[in-house]
């Protein structure tokens, strides 16, 4: 089920009114430090997260965890709202809530209907080297952790499915070409098993080779198939740029299996290597972000090179 579009009135960054219409494919988030592309895509991968839940798991307080009280909402923030939008198999348009009403009250939310959405996040942060003990401190100690570091390290570490499927066997297979044959959980901690058989633990794998392992494992656990929404915050983080290109023709494998791809990003390699690496089976839209006087703005484009004042642009011309 995609996200068809988003309304905010007042909510976190979003100061004013602020709304926006996504593509079903790969949607390109550029823009300087502050101009709302974390935040955008938190408000909709909390609103997914929210839609898989019955009514009476509710979390409120767990939900709030995805926005940090202390940076992020303050006395401005009251009465804001946000509404996603997702598009159901069968055309219907569908609305999830969920609204901010006070700081001391945290997040609170209405859902219209029971739609159900999968979704995963990608932290710009590497997770799976950090594994050990990790989930158990945050839910013993109830440390306060970013919730979307928890929910990552969390999918990656439930059981493989029996079977892979055809299109995720093909991505798979990509991905041992760069990193090696497999990628295992064993007592708390990732490793990736090499040709010759060695184990490599995450902790000592290259960086940029984690973000292929990562996304082997959640491939691999069935978690990014037809119909699921991918939020990746900085793909590029850490990355070699000689292996950047390898990492965007998987997603936009990924989009034409039918995942809903969301990207922020500082890169201007990652802006253009989307577009030059495209196919006709790709679509593509990019939102320009900049934060002004009057709130949140951008505008928008099907191909990079159409963005007019691009910040990456202005940033390399420098």
């Amino acid at each position: 089920m995609a996200i068809t579009r988003i309304e905010i009135e007042n909510f976190l960054a979003f100061k004013d009114k602020f709304s926006a219409d996504f593509c079903n494919g790969i949607n390109v988030f550029i823009g300087c430090n502050g101009s709302g592309k974390t935040t955008l895509m938190k408000i909709m991968y909390a609103a997914c997260k929210f839609s898989s839940m019955k009514a009476n798991e509710y979390d409120i307080k767990a939900l709030s965890n995805y926005f940090d009280s202390n940076e992020h909402i303050s006395d401005s923030s009251i009465n804001g709202m946000a509404q996603i939008i997702f598009d159901s198999p069968v055309g219907k348009m569908i609305e999830n809530y969920i609204k901010f009403v006070k700081p001391n009250d945290g997040i609170q939310s209405e859902m219209t209907n029971g739609s159900k959405s999968s979704a995963i996040y990608i932290p710009p942060e590497d997770m799976l080297s950090h594994s050990k003990g990790f989930l158990a401190l945050a839910n013993e100690r109830k440390i306060p952790f970013d919730q979307t570091q928890i929910d990552i390290l969390s999918k990656a570490a439930i059981p493989e499915t029996n079977k892979i499927t055809p299109n995720a066997e093909k991505v798979i297979d990509k991905i041992k070409v760069i990193i090696g044959k497999n990628v295992i959980y064993e007592n708390d901690t990732f490793f990736v098993v090499k040709e010759t058989g060695e184990k490599v633990s995450f902790s000592f794998e290259a960086s940029g080779f984690r973000k292929f392992g990562l996304l082997f494992k959640l491939l691999r656990n069935g978690l990014l198939e037809n119909g699921t929404v991918l939020f990746w915050d900085e793909p590029e983080n850490s990355l070699n740029p000689e292996i950047l290109p390898e990492l965007i023709n998987i997603l936009l494998e990924l989009q034409k299996n039918g995942v809903q791809i969301f990207i922020a990003s500082h890169s201007y390699a990652v802006a253009r290597w989307f577009e030059l690496n495209s196919a006709k089976e790709n679509t593509l839209k990019y939102f320009n972000m900049v934060k002004s006087s009057n709130g949140i703005e951008y505008n928008t484009a099907d191909t990079y090179s159409q963005l007019t004042k691009s910040v990456l642009e202005d940033a390399a011309n420098r």
